[in-house]
């Protein structure tokens, strides 16, 4: 899995696929399960009242309280409706028999709990942690009786899910190494390198000896599983909701399948496509310019955290561990009693494999595989740096929860939802190495159900802080009630989609405090992170903050200005992208080197400077440009070089066996386009761009007289019969008109077979442009919103140019040119292509009079409105000569539809400017010249 080095352009995710219905039809079946799960009113009613309220006399004063309250702010009792009933009723005869209702439903989930509690945390099923929901409602009602149990259930099931994940990492890590477990092993050595500090949960599947023997278990039950699900699939109408997970489950795990288990994957792969739908492998979208991927990125390290986090199981990076720590850490594989025998006993034993390991290396004797002195003397002093490790650990929780946990376990209702990333990131790592210890298990295990409940509230805030967007913090007096009123609103349509929500909503001014609170909590640690990031962000900075500063601004003036700043220097960034990809495209030299760049870059800029220029950010700190750009460049040439080095890929072009058009194709592209500004491309060694050109002179020739044809051909490559057709007819004209392309219609190895020839040709062709219409959609797709937003703003500014026009009393005038025939030859060009040029005049101006400040701001607005309109039309003209393949690529129509109409609209007789890009203004001679234009007037 790890060899992907093949360069393929990125295919289609998904085509013509409704998700936003399937997460609909996900919610809809989420909440039918919540109504058959065994949770009705008394449950409700419980977590309401809580404990000591469920007698009679204060059930029915609390449920009064309760009504009157929630009436005031929810009238028609939307957030449970059931509630509506129970409320009318003045003598509140709910109250009557509640508590002996509610015993009863509490004595039948005390043995259900009991029995899952009790379960070690590699036995429990997912039926066992579904009784976390019970736990949720009745808990606050018997915390005497049920929060121990409860909070033991969570705890494991938290860390049951934290080490599937771990688990199926290293599935995914060891795709095509599990059929036997001397293979798993060698692999799982090599992956480890890079996994083992992904999490607490990986290092100690890589230190266990029994890892592949419980994967390849594993294994085999995924694959049954997935043998199962393919097979359910045939019978029912599910396909397009099951294709992508499906796919990527074929993806990591069908390699280790046996030959008469192995799901019919390839078919399902075929149904897909069929759809529409094609799973892209990691790397799939492979650049030669960009590092290789990671295994962290080959098996989609970050999607399976993302995936946990959706369940409240938030997964880190844990801080480094020194030697000492990982000591501890194996030490708890002895069933010796004392940690100093333990850390012995397991040097004892691991030292034959721990004597490679980086950090521990060092306590083993390379030569025996035993003990070192080193190792003796470390475990000799592991109880005392164990204790201090112990009492530093509950100081830290203890100051996390900000009250003394003790040996006490803290209910679920009264644990911390506000603890940090950080905290739980790095105090359970900690918990984890100190595992076992009396005095860290209770502490530890309530900050587990803590994280694990910051986790699950994170999720359930986040989805009613969308919703109650711009309303979260006010000063008016009558804000929260608004807010609390607003919130059960969305609580109806959100409170089936989690257990977390549904008990949020019951209570809504609490749920109201918490999520301002949580808003506010959160706006502080972006401004943290915009303080140490704003001035220079990364693309994925830019990615992550601005969607941050999104979901927060309305509810947050604090962040206003950092986030204005943020917005600023990324829109820079992506600014100096662009221009790098423009300066690239025009072959400038020496690009990697920061004076060319400020050199070059000065010069364009001094150009443009008149203009509404899209780099015009790039050009105002010109220095942070040429830095952002260089470093770019270096470090694409550094990966290009390096990746040509690795495939040897002229070596393999020298071969020429039949692989050769291929190389060319992927490699070739990337090397025109840096092979200017990166010398070490051209001299370093006998892998190097220039050699690679020389190889490929040939097949670039053809490759590009290829592209011309396809050009020609455009609209009638949807076929390859269709194709040949219309080639036919023009290989008839290019052989009349001598054209170099006719080379492509005859056989040139003497065998006079020119129909086969055009048959190759075209079945080449159609598949050709078949593979880049799912690119070919996003660039349209990108383009179209690019036009639309530029569409409007071209049109503001020419409508403020049209009245600067009018206030400063001046005229378009056709432009004549006396005594200069060098710009008289530009004039009769310009007409005898049906052009004109206009020049901006005074009406009636004197002979000399100095130019006014509104003359100034007219002149300043149609230079700015020209060149807007150039970029706008240069994109329109660009798009719609793409549009021409919409008939080979059908998911282009719709973006093509809206690009055609603007183009309409963009043309001389709808009243918009028409020019060349140029333009500029004489302040001594009083007139203004901007090339070729249509006259500027209203619609």
């Amino acid at each position: 899995m790890r060899n992907q080095n093949k360069i393929e352009k990125s295919r289609v995710r998904v085509v013509g696929l409704n998700l936003a219905r399937g997460a609909a039809r996900a919610v809809k079946r989420r909440a039918q399960q919540a109504q058959s799960d065994g949770i009705d009113e008394d449950h409700i009613l419980a977590l309401i009242l809580k404990k000591d309220n469920l007698e009679e006399t204060p059930c029915k004063q609390q449920l009064k309280e309760y009504c009157k309250y929630l009436k005031k702010i929810d009238e028609k009792f939307t957030v449970y409706p059931k509630l509506e009933e129970i409320c009318k009723d003045e003598d509140v005869k709910k109250c009557k028999d509640l508590k002996t209702n509610v015993d009863k439903k509490r004595d039948s989930f005390k043995t259900k709990l009991q029995q899952a509690s009790g379960k070690p945390i590699s036995q429990l099923t997912k039926e066992d942690c579904l009784h976390q929901k019970e736990c949720l409602f009745l808990e606050d009602a018997y915390p005497n009786e049920l929060k121990e149990n409860c909070n033991k259930l969570r705890v494991n099931c938290y860390q049951k899910k934290r080490k599937e994940v771990a688990e199926d990492a290293l599935l995914r890590a060891l795709s095509g190494s599990l059929k036997q477990e001397d293979s798993c092993k060698e692999e799982l050595k090599k992956v480890c390198l890079e996994l083992s500090g992904e999490s607490d949960e990986l290092t100690v599947l890589c230190f266990d000896e029994q890892t592949c023997g419980s994967l390849i278990a594993k294994k085999e039950s995924i694959c049954e599983s997935l043998k199962n699900e393919l097979k359910d699939l045939e019978k029912k109408d599910g396909l397009e909701t099951k294709c992508l997970p499906l796919l990527k489950k074929c993806y990591f795990y069908s390699t280790d399948c046996n030959d008469k288990d192995k799901p019919q994957c390839e078919k399902l792969k075929s149904s897909c496509e069929e759809k529409g739908i094609i799973y892209e492998k990691p790397g799939s979208d492979f650049e030669p310019t960009r590092p290789g991927l990671t295994v962290t990125e080959e098996i989609e390290l970050q999607e399976l955290y993302e995936e946990a986090a959706k369940e409240g199981v938030y997964i880190r990076r844990p801080p480094t561990r020194d030697a000492t720590e990982l000591l501890l850490l194996l030490s708890q594989s002895s069933s010796k009693s004392d940690i100093k025998e333990k850390c012995k006993e397991v040097l004892e034993e691991k030292c034959k494999d721990l004597k490679e390991h980086g950090l521990l290396k060092g306590f083993c004797d390379e030569s025996t595989n035993k003990t070192s002195n080193n190792g003796t003397e470390e475990c000799d002093n592991l109880q005392k740096k164990q204790m201090t490790s112990i009492t530093t650990l509950t100081t830290k929780i203890e100051n996390a929860f900000l009250v003394s946990t003790g040996r006490n376990t803290i209910g679920w209702h009264d644990l911390p939802i506000f603890l940090s990333e950080k905290d739980c990131r790095t105090l359970e790592s900690d918990c984890l190495y100190l595992e076992g210890q009396g005095p860290t298990d209770k502490p530890c295990s309530n900050l587990r159900a803590a994280c694990y409940k910051r986790g699950l509230y994170a999720v359930a805030n986040e989805a009613l802080q969308s919703e109650l967007r711009g309303s979260l913090q006010g000063s008016n007096p009558t804000w929260f009630d608004d807010l609390q009123k607003k919130l059960v609103k969305a609580c109806k349509e959100l409170k089936e989609q989690s257990d977390e929500l549904f008990v949020l909503c019951m209570d809504p001014k609490s749920t109201a405090l918490t999520l301002s609170t949580d808003l506010r909590m959160r706006a502080v640690y972006l401004q943290e992170l915009l303080n140490e990031k704003r001035d220079f962000p990364t693309r994925k900075d830019c990615k992550e903050l601005e969607k941050k500063c999104k979901d927060l601004g309305p509810d947050s003036r604090e962040i206003g200005w950092p986030c204005h700043t943020l917005n600023q220097h990324c829109n820079r960034l992506r600014s100096a992208e662009q221009l790098e990809e423009e300066l690239l495209k025009e072959k400038i030299k020496g690009l990697d080197e920061f004076d060319s760049c400020l050199k070059k870059l000065g010069e364009r800029c001094n150009t443009w400077s008149r203009r509404r220029d899209r780099f015009a950010l790039a050009c105002l700190a010109q220095n942070v440009t040429c830095r952002i750009i260089t470093k770019s460049v270096k470090s694409k040439c550094a990966a290009l070089d390096g990746h040509m080095k690795t495939e040897k890929v002229v070596e393999k072009a020298k071969e020429n066996n039949g692989e050769k058009e291929n190389i060319c194709t992927n490699w070739m592209p990337y090397c025109s386009k840096f092979m200017s500004s990166c010398e070490n491309l051209v001299t370093n060694g006998e892998e190097n761009c220039k050699k690679l050109e020389k190889e490929c002179e040939t097949v670039i020739k053809r490759l590009e007289l290829e592209e011309k044809v396809v050009a020609e051909l455009k609209g009638h490559l949807k076929t390859e019969d269709e194709c040949k057709t219309t080639l036919d007819g023009y290989c008839t004209e290019w052989k009349k008109a001598t054209n170099s392309l006719k080379t492509l219609c005859t056989d040139n190895n003497g065998k006079n077979n020119d129909t086969k020839v055009r048959e190759e040709l075209c079945k080449k062709l159609v598949q050709q442009v078949k593979k880049r219409c799912p690119e070919l959609k996003e660039k349209l797709t990108e383009a179209k919103e690019v036009l639309v937003k530029k569409e409007k703003e071209y049109k503001d500014i020419k409508k403020k140019a049209e009245e600067a026009i009018d206030a400063a009393n001046l005229i378009l005038s056709v432009t004549k040119t006396a005594g200069n025939k060098e710009e008289n030859k530009t004039a009769a060009a310009a007409v005898a292509n049906n052009e004109k040029q206009f020049k901006l005049v005074r009406r009636d101006a004197p002979a000399k009079v100095h130019v006014t400040e509104k003359e100034f701001k007219a002149f300043d607005l149609v230079s700015q409105a020209l060149s807007l309109y150039v970029e706008l039309k240069e994109i329109c003209d660009d798009s719609v000569k793409k549009c021409g393949f919409k008939g080979e690529c059908p998911q282009c129509e719709d973006a093509c539809g809206e690009i055609n109409t603007i183009y309409d609209r963009v043309e001389c007789n709808e009243g918009f400017l028409v020019g060349n890009g140029y333009f500029d203004y004489d302040l001594e001679s009083k007139w203004t010249w901007f090339g070729t234009a249509c006259i500027l007037r209203n619609n």
